[in-house]
């Protein structure tokens, strides 16, 4: 492997991974963005833009349903290079329709449809772990992390400047070269042929059993899945509320909401370096950091709902980025070192899909709440509710392994 060969981290087929997933998390966050500001351009309706987000959400959530069982029958590379392929054409449709003067919703939400069509994230973490060494796998793991979410940081207010500076066509070539330049790095990536083994030929059926096992082999896979579920509905159910939060109870402009904003990614880029400065931690310590970290993420969102000065909320949320890519970090880990090679990126998008379907539920308990109550009520009850999740999780968790324990030293001791 590059990896191995070239130095742990920086071989060049990392670099190029490294740079494929980072140029993706700009371009998607750049291009969402757009579509996002065309359609409220020109409707001037919230509605649409619920109606957008459902698409994008429902479009995730049905391709990875359906191809994620088949993902690993390819090699990783060649599949975000069609990903990403997908998303070119899609936006290079669009610059056309603007360029003829024909860029109406209807074609913004098939834009939104196409781009929602994607594999990326799930092949290239399956392919990470072929690229450096097991000792490096986590420093590499917060290094991807910590950089994508600078991407994602950078790519909004460059967004905004962008398309007001040179216009809508502009801002659309500018997406489709990132995605194209995204697909180049990916396809130059050397990956390791593998043979298949017998059963990945199979129906959808039979490669969809093959990724379930795993979690009957390593339950604390499904645990993950719950802890990730419990995270998104809590994300969820409070950043669609962050607009109205920050101009009501903290009597802050847009200027004071770019700034809460930021915080979140600020907070997580210098948790991910902090984590990729540590060695491995045990098992039982690992799980023990994951655990905190949600625990802390609750207490965050109790915090936000208790204060009303800004300073304070920019506080707050920083040190909920702070702690977030402990848990990040290491999930990623577990995936990668539990799940076999061959089943990995079937793996990966059902752990995608128990995210996402959390979302959904979070945002609808958001809207309902803050509209039956209030705004701080809302954040301290979905704080309560994480934090009790969470406990609720670590019990089962260690009731389990307790009990597996003791199921393996009554066998030892009859034989």
């Amino acid at each position: 492997m590059e990896g191995t060969l070239m130095g742990p981290l920086w071989g060049r087929g990392f670099r190029l991974l490294y740079g494929s997933m980072s140029v993706s998390a700009f371009a998607h966050t750049f291009g969402t963005f757009i579509i996002s500001w065309f359609v409220y351009e020109i409707t001037g309706s919230e509605l649409a833009m619920g109606g957008l987000w459902l698409i994008s959400i429902g479009t995730r959530m049905l391709v990875q349903f359906a191809v994620g069982p088949y993902i690993d029958r390819f090699r990783r590379t060649r599949v975000m290079v069609f990903s990403e392929s997908i998303r070119v054409t899609a936006f290079l449709g669009l610059l056309v329709l603007a360029g003829l003067g024909e860029l109406t919703p209807a074609a913004l939400y098939i834009g939104a449809f196409l781009i929602s069509v994607v594999f990326f994230d799930a092949a290239a973490q399956a392919l990470l772990p072929k690229l450096v060494t097991e000792k490096a796998l986590v420093k590499a793991n917060a290094r991807v992390a910590g950089f994508v979410q600078i991407m994602r940081l950078l790519a909004l207010p460059l967004a905004g400047v962008f398309v007001a500076a040179w216009g809508s066509a502009a801002a659309l070539a500018c997406v489709t070269v990132l995605f194209l330049i995204s697909a180049v790095m990916a396809g130059k990536i050397q990956e390791d042929v593998r043979e298949r083994e017998k059963g990945e030929t199979g129906s959808w059926w039979s490669q969809f059993k093959r990724g379930v096992v795993i979690y009957r082999k390593h339950p604390v896979l499904l645990f993950l899945g719950f802890f990730i579920a419990v995270i998104n509905f809590a994300v969820f159910a409070t950043q669609v509320m962050y607009i109205p939060y920050v101009v009501e109870v903290l009597g802050g402009s847009s200027f004071a909401y770019g700034l809460f904003a930021a915080m979140f990614p600020l907070g997580y880029v210098a948790g991910s370096y902090i984590v990729g400065g540590f060695r491995e931690p045990a098992r039982a310590m690992m799980y023990a950091l994951m655990i905190g970290a949600l625990f802390a993420g609750g207490l965050t969102h109790i915090g936000l709902g208790l204060v009303t000065v800004l300073w304070a909320a920019l506080l707050i949320e920083a040190a909920a980025g702070l702690v977030m890519p402990v848990w990040n970090v290491y999930s990623n880990l577990l995936y990668q070192k539990l799940v076999p090679d061959r089943i990995r990126g079937q793996v990966f998008t059902v752990r995608f899909l128990i995210a996402t379907a959390a979302t959904p539920l979070g945002v609808v308990y958001g809207t309902f709440w803050a509209t039956r109550f209030d705004l701080p009520s809302l954040f301290i009850s979905v704080g309560v509710l994480s934090c009790v999740l969470t406990l609720v999780g670590l019990c089962t968790l260690a009731v389990y392994y307790g009990r597996r324990r003791d199921s393996v030293t009554e066998i030892k001791k009859i034989s």
